[in-house]
């Protein structure tokens, strides 16, 4: 675990521009979804813990896990291979054809049912997926800087997303995205 006081974290912080195509260890991936995923509290997750948003990752470059597409289940704490390969190639077009997603060790789309969502709150559900989207990819730059790795954030083509990861996500609409691995630049 990381040791480091979080203004120290806080202070590191920075959008990666440049990844290395090295891995990151399953340790690592593990604290972020871990860390990441234990809730926050707002009004709109009842029960506290719950979540709008599902984790699907593309991993690149993960000590102990085969390249591929995953879902992460969170109430298990475990990954779900959806399909196996190398999809470097297609992170990049996902997130808007940028070269920082094909060379991140992890991509983590944040994607949600909006049916749902707006069923339940109406227009105020989409705001609500966001914020909440939102926040938890502000954990995940976090727990990527108190490992001393690099993340960033990106757009990318919705519709895209989730035809990638479908059948699985067949349905949702991708929210957010960030990309995680180690950063070019020197650490500090």
């Amino acid at each position: 675990m990381p040791r480091d006081p979080i203004e120290q974290v806080i202070l590191r912080r920075g959008s990666s521009r440049k990844f290395l195509r090295t891995p990151i260890s399953l340790a690592q991936l593990s604290t972020m979804l871990d860390r990441t995923t234990r809730g926050i509290p707002a009004d709109f997750l009842d029960p506290m813990g719950s979540q709008l948003n599902d984790l699907y990752l593309i991993i690149n470059a993960v000590e102990g896990l085969e390249p591929g597409a995953y879902v992460f289940h969170r109430d298990l704490g475990v990954l779900e291979c959806l399909k196996q390969g190398n999809f470097r190639e297609q992170a990049g077009y996902l997130g808007l054809e940028q070269q920082l997603p094909a060379d991140a060790a992890v991509d983590i789309f944040f994607l949600a049912d909006l049916r749902p969502i707006l069923e339940r709150f109406g227009n105020r559900g989409y705001r609500a997926a966001q914020l909440e989207a939102g926040i938890l990819g502000g954990k995940v730059y976090l727990a990527a800087y108190a490992q001393q790795l690099g993340a960033t954030g990106l757009t990318f083509y919705d519709d895209e997303v989730t035809g990638f990861f479908s059948p699985h996500a067949e349905g949702k609409s991708a929210i957010f995205l960030v990309a995680i691995g180690n950063s070019a630049k020197q650490k500090s």
